[in-house]
């Protein structure tokens, strides 16, 4: 943990020193857990990339009010939710199409693919159905693996709150994935 926090702090000092190459190993380091953040909020693949790059454009031209207060990750962490609202908001309210996930992993067996892209798709929209101020929570804890400090840090509340945020939740996903299924949990 120390060695990443050293890791992250040199690239910046790189970066802040007029070098390039600090900035790009931050975002070759950071940009698959960013876009997974983001894919798992708004769950859009053409959109998740688009935002990634916003949220690194951002980082780009604001490192420099990097007060290493907290971790470099928790920072930009905070950067990715923000910028997902912003998003949410600038989004026009349509009847959304029901896109597919493109990078479920091709199986041998096509029924088996098939089943997987379903199930994922069936996952992708009772989690888009739950209400953004707790799915920011769950994604940081359950698919990042965040801990209920780091996510009060990001998402700027308390820890109780956190963890009231991510129970209800989870509650929520159940829920919409029963009636998504039709009571029969997959």
């Amino acid at each position: 943990m120390k060695t990443q926090i050293n890791e992250d702090i040199s690239y910046i000092g790189q970066f802040l020193a007029g070098e390039d190459k600090g900035f790009e190993m931050l975002v070759k380091k950071y940009q698959n857990r960013v876009l997974n953040i983001v894919y798992s909020l708004i769950g859009r693949d053409r959109e998740s990339e688009d935002i990634m790059q916003e949220v690194f454009l951002k980082v780009y031209h604001n490192l420099g009010s990097f007060r290493q207060r907290s971790q470099f990750s928790t920072w930009l962490y905070r950067i990715v939710v923000n910028t997902v609202y912003d998003f949410l908001r600038r989004r026009k309210k349509s009847s959304a199409e029901n896109d597919l996930p493109e990078n479920i992993a091709s199986s041998c067996d096509p029924k088996e693919a098939l089943l997987a892209k379903e199930r994922e798709a069936i996952i992708q929209e009772a989690l888009k159905r739950v209400p953004l101020q707790y799915r920011a929570a769950l994604v940081l804890k359950d698919i990042e693996g965040l801990s209920y400090i780091e996510i009060s840090r990001i998402l700027g509340c308390s820890i109780g709150t956190v963890e009231s945020k991510i129970y209800r939740a989870r509650q929520s996903l159940k829920d919409k994935l029963l009636k998504s299924v039709g009571g029969v949990m997959i």
